[in-house]
């Protein structure tokens, strides 16, 4: 809607140029009526002097080897007719309405123009020489009137020179970008003022009631001839477009005119035309051209000017093009050294960490930028914090540390494609510039915004500015490949880390199901242990009680041994049924504060047998360790169970119970380590199984570490087994809670 209400302001501005002068007009209405008079004609010429003088200049121009006999106006129609009288009229009119106007906009001017209204006019007359050349070359029924020939050649470009006169600022931005694109003047018209320089012409020349044959002319030349409409004017408008391709091939064109490579020999032969006839005018143009701005009264006019004119116009139009082929050669070795570095940046990137991507993204920079300190910032999403990462010369990471973005403050995220290419740090974030100053960076920092998703931002900083524009137009793929490249390795460390969590979510739920089946198991172990006990213990108090009586009374030495092994044996099976329970049921803790050292050294004494005066267990303590706040009977308990089985293990010779606070996380360990043959994978997959063991039969029952289990579970610790990696088993107590300073009791 603004485009088009912009054009509209155009057009009121054409339609308050001066019209032609009613001496014009009236010449107008008679030559085009049928039955017009020559006398009419020839008065009405005659009126004016000035106009009357410089059409006659004009026709001894047309006459040519008859120019001397061209003394009056009535031996001017009578030798060049009415079409070449109405011409000349036309043209001396046209000149002088544009000569000088002012813009009706009121639009002033301070600098020089680019728009050279003198060269517009030479390359206006050349183009009317040429046409009215090759319509003297023409006969028969395709004939074109010399005097038509030369005012549609003259009044071709009239949109354009209106234009200028309207708006001679824009159009003098018309004319550099023209000149510099190498667009044409109608096509940058267009992009610019938003109307072309045919339709601005075509609207003054129905404005000033010009003929149909010189609209059609000025708004359909220069489209080729297989796209202009069947139709009586066709072969007129197909001529002016020749001429004005011959006129701009010998540089008689004002800036933003130059030639367009135009095929004039083939042009020549779409609208059947002998080249040789083109061929005639061009030696003599700029002559020709020159004695026609003489006569329209633009000052003494020589060839030679004209043609020192044109070649002047020629190395403009030269040195213009070798400095544009110098720029695109420029801009296309730097767009290929950025495709360069995307090939090379896309070989050495793969699904790697955000930091190495980090680095190749440096690496790529520095081979584009050239070398320099170069660090990046990265944020994977809002909540999370400003990392900033220090790179060294050869892209490798010396050192990141956290940002702290005060509140309030420009966020990283906001620097997005909008920025132009680099801006200065402390421009868009000055809480970073700070941080930058106080940890010994340079103030002339210039960060660069990769374009990333919207969870995630990135920053190239660097040491120099680059230049806007060009640059963000040249760098756009390079920073497209660079952001898109750290969108996936984030999303790439976030699988990672989501498969962790799912993995370790699996194991958790393996573990609760394993926990789960393995409290179920108890539960019943626990009611039928419950049962058995119940049942069995008053049968096992009779059966040893009688034992005890028969031993004590027979006097038969054999009989005597049978009752004491009855007596041991029911004892035994009343111990077993007690473990099953332990196992089964809840253990009840009583914790509190005591020394685990001296704890332990009552356990290793109560454990150890002698051997040739040493004891096999070696005691292990840290000098600092605190009282412990635990239950120290059952600690004992599982400790002695562990020790136990570890004094079994043979043959094994060194057994250590070693006492260790983890610095880490602060859990309290107690662990066995015997240099025995090891456990195999059987053993560890069903050591704590209630009744597994590996021992000879009547060795045990196989109860002793699933009751230390529960013991240490009732503390929320836990028991491991594995085996050394030089040999031997080693079974550890892990307990987190065992700090404390107040007596507790608990069920676990």
């Amino acid at each position: 809607m603004n485009q088009q209400r912009r054009v509209e302001l155009i057009l009121q501005q054409l339609d308050q140029l001066p019209t032609l002068s009613s001496v014009a007009i009236r010449l107008l209405d008679l030559t085009a009526a049928e039955d017009s008079d020559a006398k009419d004609v020839i008065g009405l010429v005659s009126s004016d002097p000035a106009l009357c003088s410089k059409v006659l200049k004009l026709c001894r121009c047309m006459a040519g080897g008859r120019a001397r006999q061209v003394t009056t106006i009535d031996r001017a129609v009578v030798l060049v007719g009415f079409d070449a009288l109405r011409s000349a009229v036309l043209s001396v009119q046209v000149f002088e309405i544009f000569d000088g106007i002012a813009s009706p906009g009121g639009e002033q001017r301070t600098e020089p123009a680019v728009f050279d209204r003198h060269m517009f006019w030479h390359h206006s007359l050349a183009v009317a020489v040429v046409c009215e050349h090759i319509a003297a070359s023409t006969s028969g029924p395709g004939k074109i009137q010399r005097g038509e020939a030369f005012s549609c050649g003259l009044l071709h470009d009239l949109g354009l020179l209106a234009l200028h006169v309207a708006m001679p600022k824009g159009f003098d931005r018309v004319c550099e970008l023209a000149e510099s694109h190498g667009k044409t003047l109608d096509h940058a018209c267009r992009r610019i003022i938003g109307i072309g320089g045919c339709l601005a012409g075509k609207r003054l020349a129905e404005h000033w009631r010009l003929p149909q044959l010189m609209i059609d002319v000025i708004w359909l030349h220069g489209q080729p001839v297989n796209a202009l409409p069947d139709g009586p004017n066709r072969p007129l408008i197909a001529l002016v477009s020749l001429a004005d391709a011959i006129a701009r091939r010998q540089h008689l064109t004002p800036a933003g005119h130059a030639p367009r490579g135009e095929d004039i020999q083939g042009m020549c032969k779409e609208i059947g035309l002998e080249y040789r006839v083109v061929a005639q005018i061009i030696p003599r143009l700029h002559d020709e051209v020159a004695q026609r701005a003489e006569a329209l009264g633009m000052g003494e006019q020589h060839g030679v000017n004209v043609l020192l004119q044109s070649i002047c116009r020629a190395n403009e139009v030269l040195g213009r093009s070798h400095a544009t082929m110098l720029k695109r050669a420029a801009s296309t070795e730097r767009q290929s050294s950025v495709l360069e570095a995307i090939t090379k940046f896309h070989d050495a990137t793969g699904p790697r960490s955000v930091e190495h991507v980090l680095g190749r993204v440096v690496e790529s920079a520095r081979s584009v930028f050239g070398d320099g300190p170069f660090s990046v910032l990265y944020q994977g999403g809002d909540d999370e914090p400003c990392l900033v990462f220090h790179f060294s010369s050869d892209s490798r990471l010396l050192r990141s540390r956290v940002v702290e973005i005060p509140a309030g403050s420009g966020r990283l995220a906001d620097l997005d494609g909008g920025l132009r290419a680099s801006m200065r740090v402390q421009d868009v974030l000055p809480w970073l510039g700070d941080c930058l100053s106080q940890g010994g960076d340079q103030l002339q920092t210039w960060v660069l915004p990769l374009p990333c998703s919207p969870h995630v931002a990135a920053a190239l900083l660097h040491d120099r500015c680059l230049d806007t524009d060009r640059e963000r137009k040249t760098l756009g793929a390079l920073l497209l490949t660079w952001g898109a490249a750290v969108d996936a390795a984030a999303e790439h460390q976030s699988a990672g880390r989501l498969a962790e969590q799912f993995a370790q979510a699996n194991r958790t739920l393996a573990e609760t199901r394993d926990t789960l089946a393995r409290a179920q198991a108890l539960a019943s172990l626990g009611e039928l242990a419950a049962g058995a006990a119940h049942e069995m213990n008053n049968p096992l108090a009779i059966i040893s009680g009688r034992s005890q009586l028969l031993a004590g009374r027979s006097q038969d030495p054999e009989l005597k041994v049978m009752a004491e092994q009855i007596v041991q044996e029911s004892h035994h099976l009343s111990d077993m049924i007690t473990a099953l329970r332990d196992v089964a049921e809840p253990a009840i803790t009583n914790v509190r504060l005591f020394d685990l050292a001296e704890l332990l050294h009552e356990v290793v004494r109560r454990v150890s047998p002698k051997r040739n005066g040493d004891a096999p267990v070696k005691l292990v303590i840290d000098e600092e360790l605190p009282p412990v706040c635990l239950d120290p009977d059952h600690i004992a308990k599982a400790v002695h169970e562990l020790l136990r089985n570890a004094l079994e293990a043979q043959p094994s010779r060194q057994i250590e119970l070693r006492v260790h606070i983890d610095p880490l996380d602060d859990r309290l360990m107690i662990q066995v380590t015997d240099d025995g043959p090891g456990l195999s994978d059987h053993i560890l997959a069903h050591a704590f199984d209630p009744f597994f063991s590996d021992k000879p039969a009547g060795r045990g029952p196989g109860l002793g570490l699933a009751v230390a289990r529960r013991l240490v579970e009732a503390h929320r610790g836990r028991l491991t087994l594995e085996n050394a990696a030089d040999g031997g088993a080693v079974a550890t107590i892990w307990l987190s809670a065992w700090r404390g300073t107040q007596p507790q009791r608990g069920v676990a």
